[in-house]
């Protein structure tokens, strides 16, 4: 309906209850009234009606305030109605035809409040639906900006425009409410319109956050445009414009934040641009443009990639320099690269930093010239800059405009902008040297040359540390891709390996394939530890992202648990399945290989994570820098390393014990019983073993004796010796169990016997080591075997010795019976005589085979106590099978076989 439609109704509604006002009213009250405008034509625009119907109801709005003492007119919340009431005059008679009139004055009264009200209500809304529609536009524009891409001239003044046109649509609601608040028609309507002036609070400022959330993303293109590469450098005044933006933009998000609180939305509102938001966001965008620019001189040639494994031991630790001397750069020395790339590298890094110091101190000048409310804050929170740096070109302090005053606040943004520049460069480098198709060796090889270049160049000190940093990560870096790459292939070489020996392996400790790939592990890991040392601690980074010393720690673990796993997994099965070469290679090959690559880890652990406890001597114990993780990363790593120690300790009293257990079933199953030990004497000693002892020494013992065969030559001897004592004391122990009778023959029978075991070990046919077969020869069990043969060979008879006769006798009774001779000369010459006292049961006494050598060192006399023999001396004389007289001469201990006899 056109705009005059609606004015010609309203307007002569208004004059028909202006006429009856004035008729109706008393005479006083006329003054209050406005005089009668002229009326105005129907064609005229609509600021013109406006003003037309301002000067009509205005004036009448003002009397209808006066009018409050005689009509009262109130709404009909049911009906959303109005009533009115005319008082009556004070002294009237209360006439039918007045009650009458005041009725029609009050009805009309309402209709005008009604009609008053309705307007100021359509005014509201028309002044809502602007500025909605202005925010709308408003967001329309900021939408289809283009992003900045310098302050060539209309950047800088158009975002502090644009900061200005945004405080004004962010504060549309809140004049819209002084409206409300101002008005008394609209004072009612927070009230009973509780809905609708939350609908307009909610349409007016969620444009305004939307409208802040793009302004700020201009405003970061702005300041993204001051570092990019290939701009000019901005003139002062559009700085100035720009940061002015800036402080304008913060108080708009200041005043949003007041006004939302948590009403904001899943984005929430956005960030204002504090001093460290400014300089962190121009340090992000040069840091990009400088890595860019050191990124080709920093890749590795088509001549320097190398494919294949990193000796780790050889490599040092890049940073600082001369932080690891006992390495050596093996890995870049064998990269060829050329001598020109350093001084090329090193002459980059210094150009860059001068001009970067222009840059900034073009741009931090202004900063601190132009927006207060941004720099003021950070100068008693920042630290005191240092003296001129090598190559400073002087930066802010040629800038003629700017306050002497404010140099002590540039400087201290200067110092605190220097590490978050070279923060973001060594970010943006990792990224891009870091990636995963280039090899270890190159990785290794560019933080080397990284390394050299940062020694030579004369560039600030927070390049140096953040770069050497950067050296440090990329090392860690491609030892944890080389890791990953070994740890799978020891996996796999775990799920084949039949434990059987590498064939033409180098020399040195025998181990198996699996164990070398598990032992190529450590090295890298033992590297990564000692990189991880100069870097700065994030105690507090939690696992959700896993920061460098979580995945270095947590591969630690990982390999030493492995090695456990190996370890122990295979040693059971193999002991299990008595396949002693496996078991052999394990224990005495990778056990001691795997272990001492365990200890040293764990040592490298403690040095890199030290706990409260670890503190030496008097030195005061360093603060807990660990997180709960590390710490409970660390802890495992140790038990693991003490659980490979305790296995090393255990593992061959283990292999002792199966051995003798196994020993012990042979022979219950094999070795005779009765007439083969009783045999009468024979002209011929016997030269040849049992069968069963042959079986048994060969079942036993010669597969030992085969897996020894493969180890290092100090492992051979104490697992033969632990093997020997275990079969042998097997032996006899059924010997004793059994209470075999050996006759003298049988004796001979049992000594060659047991002759088989050191002719098998001792012998040059074993293909032990000489050292190995002396150590053996030595052992203790046997001179156990010679003590027990000797003992059942004192019995009387035989071919191997001269009768008594009467010798005896006669020196009994002689006179010098009281004070017998010396004994007779041992009717076995090929052995050492026993004493006619048989010793009490026990321990020999201290002096017994003190001129002997004693056991091997690691065998069986690991403890202080001395192994015993098998069974009392008294015991193994028990066995002799007696040959009794067919007479005697009782009481008489000379006649007798023995003294026992």
């Amino acid at each position: 309906m056109p705009a005059g439609g609606l004015r010609g109704p309203l307007a002569r509604s208004l004059q028909r209850a202006e006429a009856m006002l004035r008729s109706c009213v008393t005479p006083g009250l006329w003054r209050l009234l406005p005089p009668r405008p002229r009326r105005r034509g129907d064609g005229d625009s609509d600021d013109e009606d406006e003003d037309e119907a301002a000067s009509i109801v205005t004036p009448l709005e003002q009397s209808f305030a006066g009018l409050r003492r005689c009509l009262r007119v109130w709404e009909d919340p049911r009906t959303e109605t109005f009533q009115g009431h005319v008082r009556p005059r004070p002294g009237s008679t209360g006439d039918f035809s007045e009650d009458a009139v005041r009725q029609r004055v009050a009805a009309r009264g309402a209709a005008l409040h009604a009609l008053l009200r309705h307007r100021h209500l359509l005014r509201l809304a028309r002044d809502f639906a602007r500025r909605l529609k202005a925010s709308s536009d408003f967001l329309r524009r900021l939408l289809a900006l283009p992003a900045p891409g310098g302050l060539g001239g209309c950047a800088g003044p158009a975002l502090r425009e644009l900061c200005l046109e945004l405080r004004a649509h962010a504060g549309h609601w809140a004049a819209l409410r002084r409206r409300l608040r101002g008005d008394a028609w609209l004072r009612v309507l927070p009230r009973h319109r509780r809905e609708a002036v939350a609908h307009m609070r909610r349409a007016l400022l969620l444009p305004a956050l939307m409208a802040a959330r793009l302004a700020w993303r201009h405003a970061e293109g702005c300041l993204r445009a001051l570092g990019r590469p290939g701009t000019s450098a901005p003139a002062p005044e559009s700085l100035a414009e720009l940061f002015q933006g800036l402080e304008i933009y913060n108080r708009v998000v200041q005043g949003l934040a007041e006004e939302l609180g948590p009403e904001a939305g899943p984005g929430g509102l956005p960030a204002p641009f504090t001093v460290d938001g400014v300089l962190r966001v121009l340090a992000a965008e040069r840091g990009r443009a400088v890595a860019e620019r050191l990124q080709p001189l920093l890749q590795p040639r088509g001549g320097d990639i190398r494919d294949g494994h990193v000796c780790w031991e050889d490599v040092a630790v890049p940073w600082p320099r001369g932080h690891d001397a006992a390495g050596t750069d093996a890995a870049t020395d064998a990269a060829g690269s050329g001598a020109d790339a350093l001084p090329g590298l090193a002459a980059e890094l210094q150009e860059l930093c001068l001009e970067d110091e222009e840059l900034t101190g073009h741009v931090l000048g202004a900063l601190v010239a132009s927006a207060d409310s941004l720099w003021q804050p950070v100068v008693s929170e920042s630290p005191k800059p240092t003296g001129p740096r090598p190559g400073s070109a002087g930066g802010w302090k040629s800038v003629r405009w700017l306050d002497t005053a404010r140099g002590p606040a540039a400087a201290a943004l200067g110092a605190q902008y220097r590490p978050l520049l070279w923060g973001a460069v060594g970010a943006a480098l990792g990224h891009g040297l870091g990636t995963p198709s280039t090899t270890p060796s190159a990785t290794v090889t560019t933080a080397q040359e990284l390394s050299r270049a940062l020694a030579v160049a004369r560039v600030p000190p927070e390049c140096q540390e953040e770069l050497g940093v950067l050296c440090l990560r990329l090392m860690c870096r491609s030892i944890l891709c080389s890791w990953d790459v070994d740890f799978t292939c020891a996996l796999g070489s775990g799920l084949s390996d039949k434990c059987l020996g590498v064939p033409g392996g180098p020399p040195g400790p025998g181990c198996s394939r699996t164990a070398q790939q598990l032992r190529r592990l450590f090295p890298a890991l033992v590297l990564a530890l000692r990189c991880l040392r100069p870097l700065p601690t994030h105690p507090h980074a939690s696992p959700g992202g896993p920061c460098l010393r979580l995945q270095v720690l947590s591969r630690c673990l990982a390999a030493a648990a492995a090695a456990h796993a190996w370890l122990t997994g295979r040693a059971g099965r193999y002991l299990a399945a008595w396949a002693l070469p496996q078991f052999l290679l394990l224990t005495q090959g990778d056990l001691q290989v795997l272990k001492a690559e365990t200890e040293q880890l764990a040592l490298q652990v403690s040095g890199t994570f030290p706990e409260p406890g670890d503190t030496d001597g008097d030195t005061p114990p360093k603060p807990l820098l660990l997180s709960p993780w590390e710490l409970q990363l660390c802890r495992q790593i140790h038990g693991v390393a003490n659980n490979i120690q305790l296995f090393s300790g255990d593992v061959l009293q283990m292999f002792s014990t199966s051995c003798k257990r196994l020993s012990a079933e042979i022979f219950d199953q094999t070795m005779p019983l009765g007439r083969h030990w009783r045999l009468g004497p024979r002209a011929e000693l016997p030269s040849t073993p049992s069968a069963y002892a042959a079986a048994a020494v060969q079942a036993v013992l010669g597969q030992v004796l085969q897996g020894a065969q493969a180890l290092p030559r100090d492992a051979q001897a104490p697992t033969l010796a632990r093997v020997t004592t275990a079969f042998l004391e097997a032996w006899m122990d059924h010997i004793l169990t059994h209470r075999i009778k050996f006759s003298l023959q049988g004796a001979m029978q049992l000594r060659r016997d047991f002759e088989a075991v050191r002719e098998l070990l001792c012998s040059e046919r074993s293909g032990l080591a000489p050292e190995a077969r002396q150590a053996l020869r030595a052992l203790r069990v046997f001179r156990h075997t010679d003590t027990a043969v000797r003992c059942l060979l004192q019995q009387p008879g035989g071919r191997g010795g001269h009768g008594r006769g009467w010798a005896g006798l006669r020196r009994c009774c002689s006179d010098e019976g009281a004070h017998p001779l010396d004994p007779p000369p041992d009717p076995l010459p090929v052995l050492d005589p026993l004493e006619v006292a048989v010793p009490l049961p026990g321990p020999p006494p201290p002096g017994a085979g003190g001129d002997v050598p004693g056991d091997v060192p690691g065998s069986a006399r690991g403890a202080a106590a001395e192994p015993p023999l098998p069974g009392s001396p008294q015991q193994w004389l028990s066995l002799r099978l007696h040959r009794a007289r067919r007479w005697r001469v009782p009481g008489l201990p000379c006649v007798g076989n023995s003294p026992e006899g």
